[in-house]
């Protein structure tokens, strides 16, 4: 009773993880969205089309998200040209026809977008559609990502420029519409890819400015530990917390960890021991309660496979490592975490990119501090962008992120800085098995026999799944 009780996790992980294998068999999900079963797939027809999101450059086009008439949602790809282009809210009537997605090789693009809840994708030139209306959009979501945008031309005010506009906007508010494609490919062979979009660590530290601003330093820190004034702290960092998830366009990474901050601190508020396993499994019901749909993206399952791997990985580790020194200490015990994230979202990134980074250790060495200085940076700039504080606040966070961007560049550019793998989902999945099996090894304090039968099963069926 007593591992169960401090295992009870297990008791919401286990059903979901049973789920997620009968969906994935049986497609269940795909098979309810109502949207994915319309009559105008692979047919030339009119659509009057709702654009619901900022249109995204590509080499050849723009492509958008789209909302008809009857609810549903499509990717839309208009050919790029001199005349001004629609805008976010704009209502078009286009003349396209709409498709499904093709196979490309293992990977089914139609069934991919249906799990995202868009039916399909078209595409048409400047003389195939015309704007006849505009529309502004309504809702939680909608607002937020209004916000999102106002606070990224308020860098542009302050004159910070592109790309390092784009990288900037990315890290503190999560808006990556205008981050340079050349810029993503080295973020991502250089593993620096997981600091462009706000998740636990941003929260983190946002989380940690607003408690030692609200405790002045750690100098008001006996007072907020009596009842009253703890209760006040934690109603204001929360609602500070949630304002910056808010203007960062709640994404599933930035819901997911503030909704573990929330659990957290309204767990000490009423005395409560917080299980950090507990917190996540909690954080991953709620979401998924909200939007089911969530669960297939890719986000979505990065950033919990991340936070679940520091958690029982990581924090394995750091209990078995001793380092003396406190720069020891923190240079260790960002390898560890390094390592520990890499770990747990590895088989996810082989199956959907492809590719992992051989040099992420040294690159999160330098990108976390960096990341860190450039948060604090933004918000103050943003902060004080109504006078001159503001603007040298702004040019200060250009140069840094001129820096970390000549940086991780010089990463991609090493010899064999990219493993290139292609990782089928059951491979993938046989991967996890492994994982698994070594978790349970490690909380053992002896090691059991049948467990490493169990990793290396599991590994050997991935290798043999993979070939």
């Amino acid at each position: 009773m007593k591992w169960i009780a401090a295992h009870t996790w297990l008791l919401i992980l286990i059903p979901l993880i049973a789920g997620i294998l009968l969906c994935y068999h049986t497609q269940f999900p795909v098979n309810l969205l109502a949207a994915s079963e319309v009559d105008y797939l692979d047919r030339d027809t009119a659509l009057c089309l709702h654009l619901v999101s900022e249109g995204q450059e590509r080499s050849k086009t723009i492509r958008y998200t789209a909302e008809a008439t009857d609810g549903s949602r499509l990717l839309l790809y208009l050919q790029k040209d001199s005349l001004p282009q629609p805008q976010l809210g704009d209502v078009l009537l286009v003349q396209t026809t709409v498709r499904r997605g093709e196979r490309l090789g293992d990977f089914d693009y139609g069934r991919y977008l249906r799990m995202q809840g868009l039916v399909g994708s078209a595409w048409a030139n400047r003389r195939h559609w015309q704007q006849v209306g505009h529309e502004p959009l309504s809702g939680l979501r909608a607002t937020a990502e209004k916000h999102q945008r106002g606070l990224h031309q308020r860098y542009q005010q302050l004159g910070v420029r592109e790309p390092e506009l784009g990288i900037l906007s990315a890290l503190t508010l999560g808006y990556r519409e205008e981050l340079d494609k050349h810029v993503q490919q080295s973020f991502s062979a250089a593993g620096a890819m997981h600091i462009l979009a706000v998740s636990g660590l941003h929260t983190g530290i946002v989380w940690g400015l607003i408690v030692w601003l609200l405790t002045l330093g750690g100098l008001a820190k006996p007072l907020c530990e009596q009842r009253v004034w703890q209760t006040i702290l934690t109603t204001v960092t929360l609602i500070a917390l949630w304002t910056y998830a808010f203007v960062t366009g709640l994404s599933p990474s930035v819901m997911r960890s503030a909704l573990m901050v929330t659990i957290v601190e309204v767990g000490w508020l009423f005395r409560r021991n917080v299980v950090g396993m507990n917190t996540l499994a909690a954080a991953a019901v709620i979401i998924l309660l909200i939007r089911p749909l969530t669960l297939w993206s890719v986000s979505f399952q990065l950033s919990f496979a991340a936070v679940a791997s520091l958690i029982l990985v990581g924090s394995w580790l750091q209990q078995h490592t001793i380092l003396r020194g406190k720069l020891w200490q923190y240079i260790g015990g960002l390898l560890i975490m390094s390592f520990a994230a890499q770990i747990g979202t590895l088989p996810l990134t082989l199956h959907y990119f492809g590719q992992t980074s051989n040099y992420f250790a040294l690159t999160n060495l330098v990108v976390i501090p960096v990341a860190f200085v450039l948060l604090l940076l933004g918000i103050g700039s943003l902060a004080m962008s109504w006078c001159f504080v503001g603007e040298w606040l702004a040019d200060t966070a250009q140069w840094c992120t001129y820096g970390l961007r000549l940086f991780v560049e010089w990463i991609e550019a090493l010899p064999y800085s990219t493993t290139h793998i292609d990782m089928s989902a059951p491979a993938m999945g046989l991967c996890y098995g492994a994982m698994a099996c070594a978790v349970a090894m490690m909380q053992g304090e002896r090691v059991r026999w049948w467990w490493l039968v169990g990793v290396a099963g599991c590994l050997a069926g991935a290798i043999a799944l993979n070939r």
